[in-house]
């Protein structure tokens, strides 16, 4: 499970794309899929707030708000290629953003989805597969792509509500042919049900927080863990002491 404001949810994908390169070795393929989560479900909808400001007052203040930025630039720039995180600009409701990454698995498949949610390539890079021999299916409870949610709320500081900035980034991306078309998606109610029903379920598997990494719809993986947690559960699977 993930959702669009979260931080260490950009970085835990970072993480676990990092570990899939590094695994290419192992007789794996990979499937990464995107499921919805509320981090903070009393937001406004777009424009939102400050997120400074709203940030301040739920987590003890301008001193504190801005050690955890210090440190969440720091595990960017750590992050391969790195994240520049920024903190200015606003903060919002994010249930669109779930309605449109669900749309792109639907219309455009798990490349589609992860293409919209944030797709690129090391500066090391490889190919985020390898042989596919044993299947692995990686839900994360996204040449590269010039414009992706997780880069325009996190980097370039945009309204993560924001209907004109959704719509550009799926047209970007390939999930649909026209800014109208993307925007008359986002006014109406379709996949509304399905996001709700992905955070429910998320809620009744117990995930209280985000990013949590389900592999093979059996192994939970809570946060963002460093990279070699996530080797080491597809070396233990690879091996069979794990249960694919």
């Amino acid at each position: 499970s993930t959702d669009s404001i979260c931080p260490f949810c950009y970085v835990g994908k970072r993480r676990i794309e990092e570990a899939i390169r590094r695994s290419s070795h192992l007789p794996l393929s990979f499937n990464i899929k995107f499921a919805p989560f509320l981090l903070d479900p009393t937001l406004p909808d777009s424009p939102g707030e400050n997120k400074r400001e709203r940030y301040q007052r739920r987590f003890g203040g301008a001193d504190k708000v801005a050690a955890m930025e210090k440190a969440m630039f720091e595990r960017g720039q750590a992050c391969d290629p790195p994240i520049r995180f920024s903190y200015d600009g606003n903060v919002a409701q994010t249930t669109d953003s779930h309605r449109i990454i669900e749309k792109a698995l639907e219309l455009k498949g798990e490349e589609g989805q992860l293409a919209l949610v944030e797709r690129c390539v090391s500066r090391s890079s490889s190919p985020l597969s390898s042989s596919p021999t044993l299947g692995l299916a990686l839900e994360l409870i996204g040449p590269r792509i010039p414009r992706s949610l997780f880069k325009t709320y996190f980097e370039e500081s945009g309204d993560p509500g924001s209907h004109e900035l959704l719509a550009r980034d799926a047209v970007s991306t390939g999930i649909f042919a026209s800014v109208d078309e993307a925007k008359a998606f986002l006014a109406s109610d379709e996949l509304l049900a399905s996001v709700q029903a992905g955070i429910k379920k998320a809620q009744l598997r117990g995930i209280s927080g985000v990013p949590f990494t389900i592999v093979n719809d059996k192994y939970g993986i809570s946060g963002a863990q460093e990279t070699e947690t996530f080797m080491e559960v597809f070396k233990k699977i690879a091996k069979g002491e794990l249960e694919a």
